[in-house]
């Protein structure tokens, strides 16, 4: 009777592993696919919005491999958008070290030794001590853009440590 019982045991814990990945957050996935893979993106695309999340994701490639994490800016079509100012604390900032979407190292505010803007760009400044390794994908968030009156996709120009710069499309949504 115990074999049975274990065989029984063992059977139902197989059976309900491979449904282990299913539960949860049924929009992790996509969140995860679009941010390792887009240099910018947005919380609301839509035309006119205001108070915007803009993320922003850049790769360390060779020009950046070895230095440390000292910037992050980005830089939009000039009559497109606005930038509006935002505290140390409002910046999210990360590095997904592994590809996965998710950071493995996070800064907060302390790390944020400044947040400069003007009407279409942003720079965050910072004091991290991490030095970058070639494929760390560099994650910040920006809590105050307000995107462009008109639809279509726009350039955006994402610059890690002033030595490497990705180019990023936005597509902005009627």
């Amino acid at each position: 009777m115990r074999r049975l019982t274990a065989a029984i045991a063992l059977a139902l814990l197989v059976s309900l592993a491979g449904c282990s990945g299913a539960v949860g957050d049924p929009f992790a996935a996509d969140e995860t696919d679009a941010a390792a893979g887009d240099v910018v993106t947005a919380t609301d695309a839509s035309a006119n919005a205001t108070g915007v999340d803009h993320t922003l994701r850049v790769e360390a490639n060779e020009s950046t491999a070895g230095s440390e994490l000292e910037s992050v800016s980005a830089t939009y079509p000039r009559e497109a958008f606005e930038v509006e100012g935002a505290k140390h604390g409002a910046v999210e900032l990360g590095v997904d070290t592994d590809g996965d979407g998710d950071a493995e190292r996070e800064f907060n505010e302390s790390h944020v030794s400044g947040v400069n803007n003007n009407e279409y760009s942003f720079t965050v400044e910072l004091d991290t001590g991490y030095a970058l390794d070639r494929g760390d994908a560099v994650v910040v968030t920006y809590p105050a853009v307000d995107n462009p009156d008109e639809s279509g996709e726009y350039e955006v120009a994402v610059t890690l440590n002033d030595d490497q710069t990705e180019n990023g499309t936005l597509a902005v949504e009627a």
